[in-house]
Parts: structure tokens; C-alpha cells; sequence
């Protein structure tokens, strides 16, 4: 009888002891990277729903919650006593009436209050001179454009944002190198008007930063955000040595990028300019034209091809915003970069960002960054069952000798 006590209660341990293995063998789910297609919310986003679900939406939200650098060494060379004027909450209704368009404001937005100076850019100098710009990237859709605007020879501005740079330094890379300008679109998008003038030198120096790491010069030129800056936020890009550059006309792709003829809509926009040889954004009654697109819309992207071909017919030639204003040197030469980080080019065949929140990979990608996460869990899959059996083992030896001893 004691003999049979101390077998079942052998047993009874050895299967607790069991259990305990099999359930730490058993790799962790994990929170996925990707939509997995199904109806669950076990994804970090979903894709917006749109009329035609196609693939026009690239994710790359530039109003997502970032975390800006802040270096108090930034602040040094700012005089901050020359700066005059308040901050202006988001939505403060400082604008003359609803179509945000009273004489001391030009194109704004939620914040108003925006004074067009002589000194800002809006268009082209010169008749028949056009240049395309880019807002919010890189992104993984500005690969695709990069391709088509060198199928057409044509050069054009990338308003990058910090963050975004973090996540594809091989992107602006490769468009400063094929000869593309490099301007500034500040860290994270906020609105400048409504932040400090601390966070405002902050957001400009970290993108500054972020440029500088991977391509080695300064960009000159910096686009404010929705277009908004007043006089307080003009002064401090003017101390950090930044003009200001603006547009003349707006396509509004960020409107109807994933409408079923959002394609026309934007081709109508140039057309319609082309037609009237002018823009109701022409604050400066400029000869030539900047246009104002996003490399974040696969729609705006591939309409770029429809869009040169109407420029052409009307024989604009098409230029960088800063060559159409008679600036031949966009950019500030510093020292030699350094090497990016960790983030490297995803669509180059090498290692992939390491931070992937926000954007969405080509099908193959994904699968190879699946194909990694798998190998990684099975490795850690291995580790952990090894070193449990060993655990397990010495408490099963340990757990038959009390038995011996107490029963």
C-alpha cells in the first residue's frame, strides 16, 4: 500500500511536471506587423476601406503620434528675444471668415494666421517652368516614383519628413543621388503654429539631423507643414537659415486618393491650370508653377506619367523648385555622412527596417520578414524546451527523493 502511495504520487508529479514543459515549449503569440487579411483586430492597422479597395493608401500617416529628438544644444544659436508673436492653438479661428482667405492669411488650414511674404516661393519665376514636389516620404511607394521620374528624365523636390527618413534612409539616398531636391517637411508633421518655439527649433534641427546621417548635406529649403506659418514661425526657420517654400497649385490627392476617379480628379486639377495658364493659389502672381503632391498615394504616383505628357504638350519644361527660382545648389555641403543606422533600404534585398509601424512592405518583403520572425521564434522555440527538460529533469530527481523520504 505505501509502496503504491509513493507510485501514484510519482506519477501525479511527473505529469504535472509535464504539463509544465509542454506549455513552455509553446512559443508566445505575438502582436503581427501586417494585416493578416482576416476581420480580427489582432493587427497593428487596418486599411481603410475606400470606394474600389485598391492600393492607394501606402499608411504612412504623417499625423501618427512621433517622438521628436529634443538636444538642448539645438537651442544654442537661437535668439529667441528677436522672436515675436504667440503660440496658436489648432482651430483658434483667428481666420476672417470660413474660406480662411482674409488679407493676412494665404492657403491655411486648421490654423490660421499665415502672412505671405516676398520672400516666400510659391511658383516657378519664369513662363513655361514647372516643378513637382513631394510631400510626407519617404514611403515605400517612393521607389515606384523614383523609377518612373527617371524613365522621364525629369528631376523633382522630396519635402522628407525626419521620421520617415529614420525608417527608409536607402530611399532619400537614392533620390539625392539621382539628382533629386532634398527639403525639409520638419520631424513628425505638426502644426508649427502651435507649438513652442523650443519644440519648433527641435523639429527642424532633428530632420536636419536625420538628412545630414544619411545623404551628408543640409537641405535649404523647408515646406511648413499644411502650409501653415505665421510670422513667429517664418523668424525662427529664417535663423536656422531655411526659405520657405510653398505651392501654387494643389491637386488635393490627400483628398481624393482613394475615390474610384481620384486619378482624374488630380489630372483635372493640372489640366484645368494648363487651360487658364494661372492658379487660384498664385499668391505671387509667379510666371511658373510648383505643384503640391504626396509620395504617401500610389494613385498620385502612377498619374505622374499623365501629368508629364500634359506639361509637355503645353511645353513646360519641368525643373526642381529650386533651379526655377535660379538656386543651382539646394543644399548645404557638410561633412562626410555617417553610416545610417540599423534601417536599411526594405526593397533592396538587404536587412529590413527595423521599425515597420506605419508602412506596409510588397508582398515579397513580407514574406521574408515573416520568414525571419519564424526562424527567430523557432530558435527561441529550441532554446527554451532545451533548457526547460533540464529544469524539469533535476526537479523530477529532486521530487522523487523527498518522496522516498517523507513517505
Amino acid at each position: 500500500m505505501l509502496l503504491s502511495r509513493k507510485r501514484l504520487l510519482f506519477f501525479f508529479v511527473s505529469f504535472l511536471m509535464m504539463a509544465i514543459i509542454v506549455n513552455a515549449a509553446t512559443p508566445p503569440s505575438k502582436h503581427r506587423h501586417f494585416d493578416d487579411d482576416d476581420d480580427d483586430d489582432d493587427d497593428d492597422h487596418k486599411k481603410p476601406k475606400n470606394d474600389d479597395d485598391n492600393d492607394n493608401d501606402s499608411k504612412n500617416n504623417p499625423d501618427s503620434e512621433t517622438t521628436t529628438p529634443k538636444k538642448e544644444s539645438w537651442l544654442e544659436d537661437i535668439d529667441f528675444d528677436a522672436i515675436e508673436g504667440e503660440v496658436r492653438p489648432v482651430g483658434s479661428g483667428i481666420c476672417k471668415d470660413a474660406k480662411c482667405d482674409g488679407t493676412d492669411n494665404d492657403q491655411c488650414f486648421e490654423t490660421c494666421g499665415n502672412l505671405a511674404t516676398p520672400e516666400d516661393i510659391y511658383g516657378c519665376k519664369h513662363d513655361k517652368t514647372w516643378a513637382l514636389t513631394f510631400d510626407d516620404g519617404p514611403s515605400e511607394f517612393t521607389h515606384e516614383l523614383l523609377d518612373i521620374l527617371d524613365k522621364l528624365d525629369v528631376k523633382a523636390t522630396f519635402c522628407v519628413m525626419g521620421s520617415h527618413v529614420k525608417k527608409f534612409p536607402e530611399v532619400i539616398k537614392r533620390a539625392y543621388e539621382s539628382g533629386h531636391q532634398i527639403a525639409s517637411h520638419t520631424y513628425s508633421h505638426p502644426h508649427l503654429m502651435s507649438l513652442s518655439n523650443e519644440d519648433i527649433v527641435y523639429e527642424v534641427r532633428a530632420t536636419e539631423e536625420a538628412i545630414e546621417d544619411v545623404i551628408g548635406v543640409k537641405p535649404k529649403y523647408i515646406r511648413p507643414p499644411y502650409g501653415e506659418a505665421d510670422k513667429r514661425v517664418k523668424g525662427l526657420l529664417k535663423q536656422m537659415g531655411y526659405k520657405v517654400l510653398m505651392w501654387n497649385v494643389d491637386p488635393t490627392d490627400y483628398d481624393v486618393y482613394n475615390l474610384k476617379d481620384g486619378a482624374q480628379r488630380i489630372q483635372d486639377t493640372f489640366e484645368k491650370v494648363l487651360k487658364d495658364n494661372n492658379s487660384s493659389l498664385n499668391v505671387h502672381a509667379d510666371d511658373g508653377f510648383i505643384s503640391l503632391q504626396h509620395d504617401l498615394y500610389r494613385v498620385s504616383i502612377q498619374q505622374v506619367p499623365q501629368i508629364y505628357e500634359a506639361l509637355r504638350k503645353h511645353d513646360y519644361s519641368l525643373t526642381t523648385a529650386a533651379e526655377c527660382i535660379g538656386d543651382d545648389e539646394p543644399h548645404i555641403r557638410m561633412a562626410a555622412p555617417r553610416p545610417a543606422a540599423s534601417a536599411s533600404n526594405s526593397f533592396s534585398g538587404k536587412s529590413l527596417p527595423t521599425n515597420l509601424s506605419g508602412f506596409n512592405l510588397p508582398p515579397n518583403n513580407k514574406a521574408l520578414f515573416d520568414k525571419q520572425n519564424v526562424d527567430k521564434n523557432k530558435q527561441e522555440s529550441s532554446g527554451s524546451i532545451v533548457a526547460s527538460v533540464g529544469y524539469i529533469s533535476t526537479l523530477l530527481a529532486a521530487m522523487a527523493a523527498w518522496i522516498n523520504y517523507t513517505i
